[in-house]
């Protein structure tokens, strides 16, 4: 299988994967290494212009920076559900009764 068919199929490759491919096409593991990075480089500004339609097999590699929330982040989505669940139970079934 070439380059370009694998890369179709798979965007990025593991070591075993790159080593027994490199053999396949009697390249180096580093030739096959460099040239699946250039060429995610292509395919991620083809992308990015819109000129392709994203592929599904998009990279699952590393979450984007601003994807996992801070510490801070966090704290604060705690504090505010437990404001919401205090001010669910500061309305007791007793006055949702008398509403009626």
């Amino acid at each position: 299988m070439g380059l370009e068919k694998r890369f179709e199929k798979q965007k990025y490759l593991s070591t075993p994967d790159r080593i027994d491919l490199a053999e396949s096409l009697g390249l180096s593991q580093l030739q096959v290494k460099t040239w699946y990075q250039n060429r995610r480089m292509k395919w991620k500004k083809i992308v990015l212009q819109g000129g392709g339609l994203e592929s599904p097999t998009k990279p699952k590699g590393r979450p984007k920076k601003n994807s996992i929330p801070s510490s801070e982040q966090l704290t604060e989505q705690e504090r505010a559900k437990e404001t919401e669940k205090e001010g669910e139970s500061l309305t007791s079934p007793c006055e949702v009764n008398q509403e009626e």
